[in-house]
């Protein structure tokens, strides 16, 4: 008898803490929602990618709702992402003209390349690494292969936009898998 109200406590105690595991992620996933409103409020940028961006965050709202938690927030991150990619790589910092240039000028002048090269050479892994992400979980969301397409394209040109829309794109293959 004493085994069988042990037993039944362990599980409601079991039962409770697993409930308690849900409240984290829906403030995660709130708190990703909050940081996408303001950031939706002040974007600019090319029209395609805030449509997308858009979409997906009315989709991480109704996922918000149906209280699939993880998934939105996966999808808040990929809207962040597509926003930032709209935005587009901020310019960085331009040193005066003129030969007298300070050292911290010069510092931040080159953080910016390496920064540059380091994008440069991360955007085709990270659009490879969503082609391939892709195929083995056989994706069935249009839209992601619509990212991998755009970033295909972007890679030359702009790989920092790229390498944002690849991510985005994991980041909605992560939602769709659920993990």
């Amino acid at each position: 008898m004493k085994k069988a109200v042990f037993g039944a406590l362990v599980l409601l105690a079991g039962l409770s803490l697993a409930q308690q595991a849900d409240y984290r992620m829906e403030a995660r996933a709130a708190g990703a929602l909050s940081r996408l409103e303001r950031v939706a409020e002040r974007a600019g940028g090319k029209e395609k990618l805030l449509a997308w961006a858009k979409e997906v965050k009315a989709r991480a709202e109704r996922s918000h709702e149906a209280k699939a938690y993880f998934r939105a927030l996966r999808e808040a991150e990929a809207a962040l992402l597509l926003y930032r990619a709209a935005q587009g790589a901020p310019e960085g910092f331009k040193p005066a003209p003129g030969e007298g240039r300070h050292p911290r000028v010069e510092r931040r002048e080159a953080l910016r390349h390496a920064l540059a090269r380091r994008v440069k050479e991360r955007a085709p892994e990270a659009v490879e690494r969503a082609e391939k992400e892709l195929a083995y979980y056989r994706g069935q969301d249009p839209l992601v292969k619509d990212l991998i397409a755009e970033a295909k394209g972007r890679l030359d040109k702009e790989p920092g936009r790229a390498l944002l829309l690849s991510w985005a794109a994991l980041a909605l293959i992560s939602a769709e898998r659920g993990f």
